[in-house]
């Protein structure tokens, strides 16, 4: 199975899709060699063999960029969200008597169809993920998948700081004694750097601003012929009042205030490719349950290719003064840079 990866990248850069970076072509490199010892060593002993490959770094440096140009010329692999992969963990776990042998079936599953997992933006923020998730690795080394993983922290700053951390770090040990670790140096946030002219970030909010949201609202929809959508997922019900075709119109207490989980914003992004979200206001600690959800919001809408125009209350750069959501604030913000661009149809 032939690697093409840097060619691909050379075509990108050759066809002005991208910058060509050095940093960014020794990490592909990297993968392509780990991935290659990994096969010659097939079913023979290699104490040098990893079993997986973790690449860290800022965001907007081209981590998932990278994960998806190798994940397209592997042609046996599976690729995921971590969010998306926790969802479909605790579907199997309610679903079984036996929790330590559902998730042993469902990477078996995983195994018997691929040869590469592509996980993307892995983070844990809660003690039931941390926990679960060492169980779901032992079983992918059990199964023998090759893990490509990306994420915004290095492997010691997982689940930092939080309940019970004692008991997730043989966990970061499993990772960086059997994959190879690989960081990322870039200083630049690419997405922001994509950012195109057409502004579809809205601040503050006055009467001013409303009306030039309005505006382009008016450029895409006839507001007469809007229209009710109900969003189903396994628990609930959701109603949008404002909606035509593939896009919404929505206010920030409707999408984040209520309570919202990852399975609901996937379900949103499949249904709507273009969402209008107005009246996002300052994001602190006395609204960081609404925070929370509007980042696994974005993360979902960006992870479906989504565009979203939005009417907040501060700029990006100040949106969000919430200290134990900074980090993950960054991301957000890195990715409403590049997400605030009406793409044509």
């Amino acid at each position: 199975m032939p690697f093409d990866v840097i060619d691909q990248y050379s075509s990108f850069v050759e066809n002005n899709f991208i910058k060509s970076n050095k940093e960014q072509i020794r990490v592909l490199k990297n993968m392509s060699l780990v991935w290659q010892n990994y096969k010659k060593a097939g079913i023979f002993s290699n104490s040098n063999k990893k079993e997986g490959i973790y690449i860290f770094g800022k965001v907007g440096t081209g981590k998932t960029f990278l994960s998806n140009l190798f994940y397209q010329n592997s042609k046996v692999g599976k690729k995921i969200h971590f969010n998306n992969l926790m969802i479909q963990i605790h579907d199997v776990i309610k679903s079984s008597s036996n929790k330590e042998t559902a998730i042993e079936n469902y990477v078996k599953d995983i195994g018997n169809k691929f040869k590469i997992l592509f996980i993307d933006e892995m983070h844990i923020f809660n003690i039931v993920d941390a926990l679960i998730i060492k169980k779901i690795f032992f079983f992918f080394k059990k199964y023998k998948i090759f893990l490509l993983i990306t994420s915004n922290f290095q492997p010691d700053d997982l689940y930092k700081n939080g309940l019970q951390r004692n008991d997730f770090l043989p966990f970061i040990d499993l990772i960086k004694n059997n994959y190879s670790i690989i960081d990322i140096h870039i200083s630049t946030d690419y997405r922001r750097q994509t950012l195109n002219q057409s502004k579809t970030y809205f601040t503050p909010i006055n009467k001013e601003t409303s009306e030039e949201f309005y505006k382009l609202f008016n450029r895409f929809i006839d507001e007469t012929h809007l229209t009710s959508v109900k969003i189903k997922s396994k628990s609930r019900e959701i109603v949008f009042d404002k909606c035509s075709a593939n896009i919404l119109l929505t206010e920030f207490n409707k999408i984040c205030d209520d309570y919202l989980s990852h399975e609901d914003y996937i379900n949103i992004a499949k249904k709507f490719k273009l969402i209008f979200l107005k009246n996002v206001p300052e994001l602190n600690d006395q609204n960081k349950d609404s925070c929370r959800r509007f980042i696994s919001l974005i993360d979902m809408l960006y992870e479906n290719n989504c565009s979203i125009v939005i009417l907040a209350s501060k700029p990006i750069s100040n949106l969000s003064t919430v200290k134990s959501l900074n980090a993950e604030f960054k991301r957000t913000a890195s990715r409403l840079y590049e997400m605030t661009i009406v793409k044509p149809d």
